[in-house]
């Protein structure tokens, strides 16, 4: 009796696994999405690619503010450190970093592309944007991936790299499991 009625159980608790949907096994990712802005840029440690126009940038960072499903209504302040190769003429190039908010780590990398002449901040002193645009996921505190987009608007150092921002958005949106 015990073997037929083990067999029974057994054969029961295949059809249920078999018979229940994966997804209700596994909680649904749901859409994301954050906002906020740049408050401030780091001075990079950097130097010059040989004798070209292109700069190695082994550190920077920017730190700003997150609303959304990151920080709430509220905020939460956010540091993205970054490294990458950049042109100096352009400020065209690729990057790769972290981003840290509360308990979230997320892995970035992405693409920045040719600045664009926008204004003057002030007579003889030009402003321009930058535009970004790359991929984010999750490394510590969720799970999700998506997209990232921001701009910058910057005033240059003499030298044609970014100095200080004076206006700025940041994007992310995409799927996540909180």
């Amino acid at each position: 009796m015990g073997k037929k009625l083990l067999l029974i159980s057994l054969a029961l608790s295949l059809v249920l696994i078999t018979a229940t949907p994966t997804t209700a096994l596994a909680a649904k990712p749901a859409s994301f999405y954050t906002s906020g802005y740049i408050s401030a840029i780091s001075v990079p440690d950097q130097w010059q690619a040989g004798k070209s126009d292109r700069w190695v940038v082994v550190e920077r960072q920017i730190s700003g503010t997150l609303f959304g499903d990151i920080g709430g209504e509220v905020g939460t302040d956010f540091t993205m450190t970054y490294r990458g190769n950049f042109d100096v003429n352009t400020q065209a190039g690729t990057f790769h970093g972290t981003v840290d908010a509360d308990s979230y780590v997320l892995k970035v990398d992405g693409r920045v592309h040719p600045l664009v002449f926008v204004g003057w901040y002030a007579p003889g002193i030009p402003l321009y944007k930058l535009t970004i645009s790359g991929r984010w996921s999750f490394t510590e505190g969720a799970k999700g991936q998506g997209a990232l987009d921001a701009s910058a608007i910057f005033v240059p150092t003499p030298e044609g790299h970014v100095w200080f921002i004076t206006a700025s958005d940041f994007d992310m949106t995409g799927k996540w499991q909180p």
